[in-house]
């Protein structure tokens, strides 16, 4: 992810489009332009592909010793005048040899050259940090809690001649995307002092010890060019929790030299660290202790006025309707992050372009939204046959009328039947405001909205004729209707007792081993009624307004 992050980010370098094949989209964390759609942007000091092929060969020789002679020799990996079988064990191993080689990251420009060797740190110059907190939007809180950092960093003597000590050390704890990163960086460019930028995965690679020396080498580095910041991105990698390992003793090198190094520079010397993650709790709690990193700022999704200062922010950036509204283009992005913003508006100057509109209009927007949401739209390829496409209609049909005739159902957005992704048809809700707790009534809506896609197939076609177009339906009901009964004490005949309290594991809400049979058959049978009285509820309506 530092890699993905760092492509372009200071100039100097680039890279082409990063391809990421996988069969389980789900368990990757995505987020903004690490995990979207990307434009290609080129390599600094190269002009075309056959010098970046002529610079990387020339790299990878010079490391294997590969002489121009022996090089005309090679065949794919082969000596040509000598390729017996008995030689095939030393083929292998300059096959794996050149693997080694490949694998030892190159970078051009200001970058890394051969992280096995030398330092990943990046020292950005004070008039090379452009970002200010003009560019940091939708966290507006989180601001108000650094902002004493930038006055330090800008005074230091105000605060020492006071007696005033500031912490050491500052986390920023938040979901990936939230702009971190990007606050860290705000703080620099504010103070104007030098940013130490790496990442915890940096510092432990191939060689034993690597870590450990590189944590004294950047605290050196720092202490030299104070007042200044080191920011530590994805500190979870370096400072997650220490273990005993009889195998690997090395392995808690890294994060004790960390430790000794935060606690060997004095709080007046002029050095802030700044670290990010959003795995808190797998940090090693001798890294949270006062003294350290006692300073947490939370670093959470913006809410709507926090989006809709972030729409405002990029869609300035773009040439756009002045039909488009921020405030509509907000409530429907609940749960986006600054990233996804960033990368939603982009999307639809993307699309805008591709067809040669003179402006981005609101169904560019509409369209980058669910291409965010959901993937791209499938045009072409495998589409659904006629009869696949009535189905999910009338499946959606159901939806939308359950929805359009309860009371306290969020507010519908649109319907559409276009397929996108693993998904046939779409219905959208549009919340006038963000939800922070959800009433009884709520969510007994959203079960019986849930349910109408399931209750219109059997109404239309029959019992025996629907289909596992619901699936996905019955999958949230299903949880929504355990966390009813479990956890938020909303059925008479269970209780308001917690049953989610018997474990403390993320299976709580489906465990029921520690209860006696006869409590754990009630809660089961109180999850299926109220089920079953959404479904009938959801049955009513759909029979009343067919």
């Amino acid at each position: 992810m530092q890699s993905l992050n760092g492509l372009g980010a200071w100039g100097g370098f680039g890279c082409n489009l990063q391809l990421g094949p996988s069969q389980r989209r789900s368990d990757i964390q995505e987020r903004g332009f690490r995990t979207r759609r990307a434009g290609s942007v080129g390599v600094g000091g190269v002009s075309s592909k056959s010098d970046r092929d002529k610079a990387k060969w020339s790299i990878f020789t010079d490391m294997l010793g590969v002489t121009k002679k022996n090089k005309e020799d090679t065949v794919d990996g082969w000596n040509q005048y000598d390729t017996d079988l008995k030689k095939l064990p030393e083929a292998q191993q300059k096959t794996y040899t050149l693997k080694l080689a490949l694998a030892i990251r190159v970078r051009i420009g200001d970058r890394q050259f051969g992280s096995l060797f030398f330092t990943n740190t990046q020292e950005v110059k004070p008039e090379d940090v452009q970002v200010t907190f003009d560019d940091v939007r939708g966290m507006d809180e989180a601001k108000q809690e650094v902002e004493e950092i930038v006055d330090y960093l800008r005074d230091p003597e105000k605060y020492s001649r006071l007696g005033g000590r500031l912490p050491k050390g500052v986390l920023l704890v938040g979901p990936p995307g939230t702009g971190k990163t990007l606050l860290a960086r705000a703080i620099a460019g504010e103070a104007q002092v030098p940013f130490f930028h790496t990442s915890g995965s940096e510092f432990d690679e191939v060689l034993v010890g690597q870590g450990a020396r590189r944590v004294r080498d950047l605290f050196d580095k720092a202490k030299s060019r104070a007042p200044c910041i080191i920011f530590i991105d994805e500190i979870d990698s370096v400072g997650s929790k220490r273990v005993s390992n009889s195998i690997h003793p090395y392995a808690n090198q890294t994060i004790n030299q960390l430790l000794s190094e935060m606690d060997g520079f004095n709080r007046n010397e002029g050095v802030i660290v700044i670290a990010a993650t959003n795995r808190v709790d797998d940090l090693d709690k001798a890294l949270l202790r006062p003294g350290r990193f006692d300073v947490r700022v939370t670093v959470p999704k913006p809410d709507l006025a926090g989006r809709v200062d972030i729409f405002n922010f990029y869609l300035g950036k773009i040439v756009h309707s002045p039909l488009v509204d921020p405030k509509t283009l907000a409530k429907g992005s609940t749960g986006f992050t600054g990233a996804d913003i960033e990368n939603m508006v982009n999307q639809a100057a993307l699309k805008a372009a591709t067809e040669s509109a003179p402006e981005v209009t609101m169904a560019h927007l509409d369209e980058a939204r669910d291409r965010v949401l959901m993937g791209p739209a499938r045009t072409g390829g495998r589409i659904p046959d006629e009869e696949a496409n009535r189905n999910t209609a009338y499946h959606e049909a159901g939806h939308t009328l359950v929805s359009l005739y309860t009371k306290h159902a969020t507010p519908l957005h649109k319907v559409t039947i276009i397929p996108r992704g693993q998904s046939l048809g779409h219905t959208a809700m549009l919340p006038e405001k963000d939800e922070y707790q959800m009433t009884k009534g709520q969510i007994l809506a959203a079960l019986d909205v849930m349910m109408g896609g399931r209750v219109a197939e059997e109404l239309i076609f029959g019992d025996d004729m629907v289909t596992t177009g619901a699936a996905d339906d019955l999958k949230k009901a299903s949880q929504l209707a355990v966390q009813m009964v479990k956890a938020f004490g909303m059925s008479e005949k269970v209780g308001l007792r917690d049953f989610t309290a018997e474990d403390s594991s993320t299976s709580a809400l489906i465990k029921m081993s520690d209860l006696s049979p006869h409590t754990a058959e009630a809660i089961d049978r109180e999850i299926n009624q109220v089920l079953a009285d959404s479904y009938q509820r959801a049955k009513e309506i759909l029979v009343k307004h067919r």
